[in-house]
C-alpha cells in the first residue's frame, strides 16, 4: 500500500475517505504560506456555528464570506461586500472549502502564491439557519436563510444560488433581509473597515512581477529625499486622553532603511551609514519583496531575557541585532509622510508580514499612558513614546511624538579621561560634557560600567585626540586630567542632573556611532525638568506597591498554622519567577477569605472592586459577546494584593494581551481516576511519560509540572503565529495516538464514562481557556503548588505534595525556575498528517 508523506514521524490515525480540503491545499503552497493547513473531518466544541468575513486584497479588495458547514468554512468571494439595504443583490462567487482553522488567520498571503495579499478579519461571530441546523441541507437547495450575529453583520440575509449551474467559480447573490436590522443609508464596508481583531484598516495587494520590474529611485537617494527622521519631545507627563498610542522606547541606534531595485541602505540619524556593522539586517531588508520603501526604526541588541540593551550593541555579533521598526515614510512610489499614523502602521504592517525575524514591529502597548510606563520599567526598556493618532510624519522635533524615560540616560561628548589607579594603560573615567552654543559645558565624569576591555579599548581610541587645552566653556580643573578633542560620544545611565548641571551616579552604556559630539544637547522635559519628571515616575511606582495588608494572622490553612502573613511572604519570594510567567496574561483568581475549610469564590471580572494602582486590561469573552476586564499580575503590589484578597489560585491564559490569538504552549492535563493518592499520581507519571517519549521522538520540546492537586500538566512550547485551534488539533492528534496505545487513558469528557481511566484533556487550548499557573498556591491541606518540573522528576514515587509553600522557595534557589526557558524555546509544531494505519 502507497504510504503518505510524513509516515512514521507521527501518530497514526485513519485517512477520511473524502478529503474536502484537498482543493484548498492543492491551491497553496502551505510550507511558505502562513495560511493554516487544517484538518479534514474535525469539529468544534458544541455550539452554534461559527461564521466570518475576510477582507481580502488580492488582485482586487473583495470580501470572503466564511460559513461552518460539515466541518469546513464553505466560503464565497463577495467582490463589493455585503450590504445593508434589502434592494441591493450582492454577486458572490463559490469557492473552495477552507478548514476551520482559517477563522483565525489574518495576514498576509506571501506574494507570488494563490490569493497573494493583505486579508484581514473584518467581521466574525456566530449563525444559524432559518431554520437551524440546515448549513448542508440549504446549501445544497442553493437556497441559505441565514441568521447573522457578528461586530458588523446582523440579523437575517439570503444567500441565493443563481441559475448557472453547479460547480467551480458557480454564483450566488447575497442580500439583506427587510427586517429590523435593514438600513439602506448604511454603508458597513465604508463605515466599518477595520478588522475586529486587530484594528487594521488599510490593506496592500500583491506585489507583481511588472510592478517590482519598475526602475525606481537609488535606495541612497530615498533615504535623502525622506530626511531628516521624526524625533519626539521630552516630556514630563505623557497625554491621559484617548487620542495617542504608547510604543515601547527602544534602546538601540535610531536608523533609517531604504530599499529600492533590490538593494538596501541603512542610514544613522546624524547620517552616519552603519550597513557595514549590521550586513544581516541589510541583507534581511534585501528579502523584503517590494518595489522601494523607506523605514523608520531601531537597530537593537537584546539581552537574554529578550530586553534591548544598547550596550550589547558594543559587543553584539550580526546575527544577534534586531530591527525594530515603527514607521514607513515611503511604499512603492508613494511618499507616506502626509498620511496618518495608523495609516502608515498598517502598511507596514503588511510590509513585514512575511519578513525575516530580524525585521520587526515596535510593540505598541494597549492601555493607558501609565500602563504603558509600568510595564516599561517592568520589562527594562529605556521608556515610552506617545504618537498622536492621525498625526503625520514630519522631519525634526515635534510634539506629536512624546518621550518619556523610566530612566534618565543622556549623550554626551567625551572631552577627556582620566588614567586608572593600576597605572595600566586604561582609562578610569570619561570626562563628559554636553553641547552648548559654539563650545561644551563639562557635565562630570563616569568611571562605572566598562569592562576591563572597555577601559584598556578607550585609552587606545583616545591617545590620538590628546590635547593641551579642554574644549569647554568654563575652565574646570580635575585632578589627573587628560583632555582631548571631542570625537567620540557616549551613552550614560544616571540618576539626575545635580544643581550644578552634573551628573549623579552615571554608568556607561557604550559608544553611540549614529551621533556627532554637536549633537550632545541636554535634554530637558517639555512641562517640568527632568529630575522631576523622574521623581514624579519613581514615585508613581513606589505609591503602587504600597497594599495594605489587613487581618495578617488569619489562618487560611487552618491545620498547617500558614496565614494571610505567610502567603504574602510567598508571593514576595517567589515574585521572580511568578512576574515572568504571568507578565500580559489575563487571570482568573479563586478567593478563599476565611481560609480553606470555607467556601471560596471565582473572579475574574474586576468592576467597581478595581484600584487606582491596578493595571487592568478588557479581553473579549469566548464567545465575543461581552468584555471583561481582568486585572493584570505585573508588580509585586498585584502580588501583594493576591495575598491580601486570599487568593490561593491562579489561573492564566496560554496567550497575552498583544496576540490573544497565539498561545505560547500546548497543553496536555493529564487528569487521573479518582485512586488513592499514590495510585492516582503513578497513573499520571506513566501517562506523562509516555507523553515524553512521543513528543522527543517528534524533537519537540516539553516541560512537565505538578497541578498542585492530583494531576500533572505537560506544556509544549510554540513559536508565534499558531492558533489556538492549531494547539487544539494537536494535541487532540497527540493525545488520541497516546490513548492508543495506553489502555488506562481516555479522552471521554463524562466523567461516568471514563470506568476509573485517566482523563488526557486537550480542549484546555481553547481561546479563554486557563491553566493553574506555575509556583501558584492551591487551596488544599499541605498548601501545594503547581510546580514545574525535570523530566528526570517524573518516577516512581512521585510526590506532589513536596512543593509547597513551605518548600518551594529553597527549590527554587536551588535549582531555578525552571519554567521561564521553556517560553524562550517556542517552536512551529509539526504537520501531523493523517495517514493510513497499519
Amino acid at each position: 500500500m502507497a504510504k503518505r508523506r510524513g509516515e512514521g514521524r507521527g501518530p497514526k490515525v485513519d485517512a477520511p475517505a473524502e478529503d474536502g480540503l484537498a482543493e484548498y491545499r492543492r491551491r497553496r503552497d502551505l510550507e511558505r504560506s502562513p495560511e493554516p493547513p487544517g484538518t479534514e473531518g474535525r469539529r468544534r466544541e458544541a455550539g452554534a456555528p461559527i461564521f466570518m468575513v475576510h477582507k481580502h486584497h488580492a488582485s482586487t479588495l473583495h470580501y470572503d464570506l466564511r460559513l461552518e458547514i460539515d466541518g469546513r468554512l464553505a466560503s464565497w468571494a463577495v467582490p463589493k461586500g455585503p450590504s445593508y439595504d434589502p434592494k441591493v443583490r450582492r454577486l458572490a462567487v463559490r469557492t473552495e472549502d477552507h478548514p476551520l482553522e482559517y477563522a483565525d488567520f489574518e495576514g498576509r498571503i506571501p506574494d507570488g502564491g494563490y490569493g497573494a495579499g493583505d486579508s484581514l478579519i473584518w467581521d466574525r461571530g456566530l449563525f444559524e439557519t432559518v431554520p437551524p441546523g440546515q448549513g448542508a441541507e440549504q446549501r445544497e437547495a442553493g437556497r441559505l436563510h441565514l441568521q447573522l450575529q457578528g461586530s458588523k453583520l446582523r440579523g437575517l440575509w439570503y444567500l441565493i444560488r443563481t441559475g448557472r449551474p453547479k460547480g467551480p467559480n458557480e454564483r450566488w447573490l447575497l442580500f439583506k433581509a427587510d427586517d429590523a436590522f435593514a438600513d439602506p443609508g448604511f454603508d458597513v464596508t465604508a463605515e466599518a473597515p477595520a478588522s475586529v481583531v486587530s484594528g487594521r484598516r488599510i490593506t496592500r495587494g500583491p506585489e507583481t512581477k511588472a510592478r517590482l520590474s519598475v526602475e525606481r529611485p537609488d535606495a541612497a537617494a530615498l533615504i535623502e529625499a525622506t530626511s531628516p527622521p521624526m524625533q519626539p519631545t521630552l516630556a514630563s507627563a505623557l497625554p491621559q486622553d484617548d487620542g495617542w498610542w504608547f510604543e515601547l522606547k527602544y534602546d538601540g541606534y535610531r536608523a533609517l532603511a531604504a530599499v529600492s531595485n533590490g538593494k538596501a541602505v541603512l542610514r544613522g540619524r546624524s547620517g552616519l551609514e552603519p550597513g557595514d556593522r549590521f550586513v544581516g539586517i541589510r541583507q534581511a531588508l534585501e528579502r523584503l519583496v517590494v518595489g522601494d520603501a523607506v523605514i523608520d526604526g531601531e537597530l537593537c541588541a537584546l539581552d537574554p531575557s529578550g530586553t534591548p540593551r544598547f550596550e550589547r550593541l558594543q559587543r553584539r555579533r550580526d546575527e544577534e541585532v534586531i530591527y525594530f521598526t515603527f514607521d514607513l515614510l515611503y511604499l512603492d512610489g508613494e511618499d507616506l509622510r502626509e498620511r496618518p499614523l495608523e495609516e502608515r502602521r498598517d502598511l507596514l504592517t503588511s510590509l513585514l508580514a512575511n519578513a525575516p525575524p530580524s525585521l520587526r514591529l515596535a510593540e505598541v502597548v494597549d492601555g493607558s499612558a501609565d500602563h504603558a510606563m509600568k510595564i516599561a520599567a517592568r520589562r527594562g526598556y529605556e521608556g515610552v513614546v506617545a504618537k498622536r493618532i492621525g498625526s503625520r510624519y514630519v522631519g525634526g522635533r515635534a510634539s506629536s511624538w512624546r518621550k518619556r524615560k523610566v530612566y534618565a540616560s543622556q549623550e554626551l561628548a567625551v572631552v577627556g579621561f582620566t588614567r586608572t589607579s593600576t597605572g595600566t594603560d586604561a582609562i578610569g573615567a570619561l570626562l563628559l560634557a554636553v553641547a552648548e552654543g559654539d563650545g561644551f559645558r563639562y557635565a562630570g565624569k563616569v568611571g562605572t560600567g566598562f569592562t576591563a576591555d572597555d577601559r584598556a579599548a578607550l585609552f587606545a581610541a583616545l591617545q590620538a585626540d590628546v590635547v593641551a587645552t579642554p574644549a569647554l566653556l568654563a575652565p574646570t580643573r580635575i585632578r589627573g586630567a587628560v583632555w582631548v578633542r571631542p570625537r567620540l560620544v557616549a551613552q550614560v545611565r544616571f540618576a539626575e542632573w545635580t544643581s550644578e548641571g552634573r551628573l549623579r551616579q552615571p554608568s556607561f552604556q557604550g559608544l553611540r556611532e549614529d551621533k556627532k559630539p554637536r549633537d550632545c544637547v541636554r535634554e530637558s522635559a517639555a512641562g517640568g525638568s527632568l529630575p522631576e519628571a523622574m521623581k514624579a515616575s519613581t514615585s508613581a511606582l513606589e505609591a503602587s506597591a504600597l497594599v495594605t495588608l489587613t487581618h495578617p494572622d488569619r489562618l487560611l490553612y487552618p491545620r498547617d498554622g500558614i496565614t494571610k502573613r505567610d502567603v504574602a511572604a510567598y508571593y514576595e519570594a517567589l515574585a521572580g519567577p511568578l512576574l515572568k510567567a504571568l507578565a500580559d496574561r489575563p487571570v482568573a483568581l479563586e478567593h478563599w477569605n476565611e481560609g480553606i475549610d470555607q467556601a471560596g469564590w471565582f473572579h475574574q471580572n474586576h468592576g467597581a472592586d478595581a484600584e487606582a494602582w491596578m493595571t487592568i486590561a478588557e479581553t473579549p469573552s469566548p464567545t465575543g459577546r461581552k468584555r471583561i476586564r481582568r486585572l493584570m499580575i505585573d508588580d509585586r503590589a498585584a502580588l501583594r494584593w493576591l495575598a491580601q484578597r486570599s487568593a490561593l489560585t491562579i489561573h492564566m491564559w496560554s496567550s497575552r494581551l498583544d496576540r490573544l490569538l497565539e498561545p505560547d504552549w500546548a497543553i496536555f492535563d493529564l487528569d487521573p481516576a479518582e485512586l488513592p493518592a499514590a495510585e492516582a499520581m503513578a497513573q499520571a507519571v506513566e501517562a506523562a511519560r509516555a507523553l515524553h517519549l512521543l513528543l522527543d521522538a517528534l524533537s519537540l520540546p516539553s516541560l512537565p509540572k505538578t497541578s498542585g492537586k492530583r494531576g500533572l500538566h505537560v506544556l509544549v512550547p510554540m513559536a508565534r503565529g499558531h492558533s489556538h485551534r492549531d494547539a487544539v488539533d494537536f494535541a487532540l492528534t497527540v493525545g488520541r495516538a497516546v490513548a492508543q496505545v495506553l489502555p488506562f487513558v481516555t479522552m471521554e469528557r463524562t466523567k461516568s464514562r471514563r470506568h476509573g481511566r485517566l482523563y488526557l484533556d486537550c480542549l484546555q487550548n481553547g481561546y479563554g481557556k486557563t491553566i493553574v499557573a506555575p509556583y501558584s498556591l492551591r487551596a488544599v491541606d499541605g498548601a501545594t503548588v503547581s510546580a514545574p518540573l525535570r523530566w528526570s522528576e517524573v518516577a516512581e514515587g512521585l510526590d506532589p505534595s513536596r512543593f509547597n509553600l513551605r518548600t518551594m522557595p529553597d527549590r527554587v534557589a536551588a535549582v531555578g525556575d525552571l519554567f521561564g526557558p521553556i517560553l524562550e524555546q517556542g517552536v512551529r509544531l509539526p504537520s501531523l498528517e493523517a495517514h493510513e494505519a497499519g
